[in-house]
Formats: C-alpha cells, structure tokens, sequence
C-alpha cells in the first residue's frame, strides 16, 4: 500500500487537497493508495469542504507501507508513523530540502517553488491524461488549495502554471464566484475560534538568526475583526515563547500586516522589508506569504551584519 500523506502538527487545505487527489491519481494508475493523516485540519478546510465526497481515507497504516509525502520536505516534521527509508516520493514547493531529497530518491523528488502543491498535482493528472477523472468535488479542494496557497492568486509566489491549473479546475465547477466564497467561509472560521486558528497554523522552526523560530500566520478577508482580539493573538503566542511574529494577510485590502512585541524581531524585519513597526504592525506593500518571508530572509542573510554592526556603535 502506498499511503500519501503529509505533516504531523496540521495540515491545511493544500496538504489535503494534494494527498487526496495524489492518493486519487494513483489508485486510477492501477497503485493501491491511501490518504492518510493523523494531524489537525486547519480553518483553510472548510465545513463544506469536509463534507465533500472526496475526503482523507479511514486506514491504520501498516509497517510493510510505502510513503509519498506531499506539502512537506523537512523530515521533522511528517506524520507521526511515517518511516524515511520508505519514502518513495516527495511532492512540495517549499525551499530548503530540495537537494537532500534529489540525493536520496532522484526524480522522484517533486519540489518546486510555485504558489501551491495542489498545482503540480493537477499537471500530473494532465501528464497521464486524466485531467476528465477529476471529480468536481476534487475540483472544489484543489481551487481551494491553490486561492488559499497563492492568496488569490495574487501572492508573489503565484506562478502562470498555477494560474493555469485553477483556470483548468474552474471549467471543472463553472463558478467564478467561488474564491469570494471560499475565503469569506474560512474567515466566520476564525472569528469563531482565533486561538485555535493561531495554533494551528504556527511553525516553529530554528531558520537562521533573521527569522523569529515562531512563526504564524492567519488569512482572512477583513483584518479589523482579528485586531479587535490582539490580545488573544499575543496571549496565544506568549505562550509558546517570546520569539514570535504573526502573518496577517488581509485580502480586502490586498496588504499583509506583521505582527511582533519582541524588539529583535521587529529590528530583524525592519532591516528586510525597510518598514517601520508602529504599535507593534508592520504594514507591508502587499500580500506576503509565510513561505515568501522565509524565502526572502534565507536570501538576505547579509542583515545580519548590518544588525552587529549597528549593535557595536
């Protein structure tokens, strides 16, 4: 059995969409395969997302089971009962991995820095000529992912193959309204629960020294609702450490507003983005990623210097 699955802390909407639909691909390829995952869903699926036909499967793995692994690289972070030597597969779009896992399983390493996982799946799917097998119910999960993962396809990581992909899945449900849709669901989702919808999607991760090793991040249509609640958001990650910064992505406005108590990483973020915090936000020029930032402070190591040798004077 080949059990497609991803990380163990939560998943989201593309890491769901893209085991689904992989899992889909190769049980159609005549591969016996399972969606498989035991972590979180995060407020990106939806209510009417889950009560879609397409859905994570019901299966206990088993130790003869092979791996594929999709929207995740970092090895620290699969799913609880994956085992690395039988991993077969990696299908990702997030930076730092990539060489580690061509070493080790070749072509068969997938990891591209484009807008959503989802997109590389849907190109599978074209490559084997089965691009009619998608359902419109797996064709809902994959738009989903790729509006979630590209912020409407307006982030900068957006590329024309995602472009391209959700133009493909949009013939599939013939509803041009839906991303309105889909976001403005995923936003009464937070209001409902904005601690949880923190928690659920917070990375902690040691990057390097620009970076805060807490790292959140939350999409919504209208940012004021959440900052009505600043108090919940600095309790939430007060209460992981002190080292934190909150992604805001409002898409109303089109902007992403940063959020961070610590002095050390407003300074850090001030000398990368060449913005000032004012009562703790930063206004950004636009819509920024998480996996953007990361990408943008992993290039820019050089701030550092700039840090100690503005720390010496």
């Amino acid at each position: 059995m080949v059990v497609v699955t991803s990380g163990k802390k939560y998943i989201d909407i593309d890491a769901y969409a893209g085991c689904i639909a992989y899992a889909k691909l190769l049980n159609l390829k005549g591969i016996k395969a399972k969606a498989i995952s035991t972590a979180k869903l995060n407020e990106s699926i939806t209510l009417s997302l889950m009560k879609l036909a397409s859905k994570l499967d019901e299966y206990k793995p088993d130790k003869e089971d092979e791996y594929v692994i999709i929207d995740v690289s970092n090895k620290d972070y699969f799913d609880t009962f994956v085992q690395e030597e039988k991993i077969i597969g990696i299908i990702d779009h997030h930076v730092g991995y990539e060489i580690y896992w061509k070493d080790k399983l070749k072509e068969k390493a997938q990891i591209e820095f484009i807008g959503s996982v989802a997109t590389i799946i849907v190109e599978l799917f074209e490559k084997e000529h089965m691009i009619g097998q998608i359902s419109e119910d797996l064709a809902v999960l994959l738009m989903s992912a790729i509006l979630d993962n590209t912020l409407n396809l307006k982030a900068k990581i957006t590329t024309k193959r995602d472009i391209i992909a959700y133009k493909e899945l949009e013939k599939i449900i013939k509803d041009e309204t839906y991303p309105e849709k889909y976001f403005k669901e995923c936003q009464l989702a937070i209001n409902h629960n904005l601690k949880k919808a923190i928690e659920n999607d917070t990375k902690i991760e040691n990057v390097n020294d620009i970076l805060p090793p807490i790292f959140a991040q939350v999409t919504i249509w209208d940012k004021d609702s959440i900052l009505e609640n600043k108090k919940i958001i600095y309790e939430t990650l007060n209460s992981i450490g002190t080292k934190w910064m909150l992604n805001l992505i409002c898409l109303k406005e089109g902007k992403s507003y940063l959020l961070a108590k610590d002095l050390e990483v407003q300074n850090n973020m001030e000398k990368l983005f060449h913005e000032k915090f004012q009562n703790e936000i930063m206004k950004l020029d636009n819509v920024w990623l998480r996996k953007e930032i990361i990408k943008l402070g992993l290039q820019n190591k050089n701030i550092l210097y700039i840090k100690n040798c503005s720390s010496d004077t």
